[in-house]
């Protein structure tokens, strides 16, 4: 992958890598693997209990050294996890290891006896046809869950059996996630477009006014809300880690995630909205925020227009998550 700048790249800890030089940005959304959504699922509801912070979890990847770099976020994140219980003797590395067994052993899949292919004939274009017996065997280097999966299984079940949490517990949350909380902003943004007092009270006190939505947001961080205007585009970032409103946006995208677009959207921000596909006019000002584990940030966009008739649930289909964040901007085309 070829670099976007040629200086040299500093020996730079996990986190906080706003103006590092990086590569090129992966600006396409990968989407989540059941095995990611359930190891979000899972993280994110036992710090709802009490027993472990949010935080707690960071700081706990940061001491995995060199290892933190070779883990995807969610690997990270759910090894810290399991680290952090086992910390808090909440249960032991034996309990893990027996559960991890178990879970492994349900994931076996059963070798079938392969079809006679003598006993097997059928047309092809009209004409009979045979197999061979190697035609029946697929040739399978499909993958399976990874490794940290059955850690994140072990973990759910022992938490379960403690009644800590609940498998549903875990399955509601990524409900949630898919569902639920990506509505939230949408909704919250036609409301704004729609309803000139609403807009206000949205930019004065972004979390009491989707309070007064009836939208409770679940989490302990503030909203802050920036609207694109003539002379401002907003774009949001975590350096730090992948802070971002999950409870009103669903899961941040890959890209958000990633160490290239949490480096250089600080320093070069019209070249990375460029490789989105956004164009901001020189004369218009580029400002970033930089989100943290207390204060998340919305972008409220520009009402496109031509739709001054249109209603909440038409406008709703021209917002997508990347119109809040600043990435992008919703256009009619």
């Amino acid at each position: 992958m070829k670099k976007i700048m040629s200086k040299n790249k500093l020996k730079m800890g996990p986190h906080d890598v706003g103006g590092e030089f990086d590569y090129k940005i992966d600006t396409h959304d990968h989407g989540m693997t059941y095995w990611e959504k359930f190891s979000n699922g899972l993280v994110l509801c036992v710090p709802e209990t009490g027993l472990i912070k949010l935080d707690e979890l960071r700081k706990t990847a940061e001491s995995f050294g060199d290892d933190y770099f070779k883990m995807d976020y969610f690997k990270r994140v759910g090894l810290s996890l399991v680290e952090l219980c086992i910390q808090r003797k909440i249960f032991n590395r034996k309990e893990l290891v027996n559960e991890k067994k178990i879970a492994k052993k349900n994931f076996e899949v059963p070798i079938l006896d392969l079809p006679d292919p003598k006993l097997i004939t059928h047309l092809h274009d009209g004409i009979e046809h045979k197999h061979k017996q190697s035609d029946f065997q697929e040739d399978e280097y499909g993958e399976g869950p990874p490794e940290y999966y059955f850690d994140m299984l072990a973990t759910a079940q022992i938490l379960n059996s403690k009644n800590i949490i609940s498998i549903e517990d875990i399955q509601k949350k990524i409900d949630n996630f898919e569902r639920t909380y990506p509505a939230r902003g949408i909704s919250v943004v036609t409301k704004a477009w729609t309803d000139s007092a609403f807009r206000a009270a949205l930019i004065n006190d972004a979390k009491s006014a989707i309070y007064d939505m009836g939208i409770h947001l679940e989490s302990f961080a503030d909203i802050i809300c920036f609207a694109h205007d003539s002379r401002t585009h907003h774009v949001v970032v975590c350096t730090l880690c992948s802070c971002y409103p999950r409870t009103l946006l669903g899961m941040p995208p890959s890209w958000y995630k990633s160490r290239s677009y949490r480096s250089r959207v600080v320093h070069e921000p019209r070249r990375v909205l460029e490789e989105f596909g956004t164009i901001i006019p020189k004369n218009k000002e580029v400002k970033v925020h930089d989100s943290n584990a207390d204060m998340r940030y919305l972008v409220l966009p520009e009402r496109p227009s031509g739709t001054e008739n249109w209603d909440e649930e038409e406008l709703s289909k021209l917002i997508s998550r990347d119109h809040l964040v600043g990435i992008r901007v919703p256009n009619l085309k």
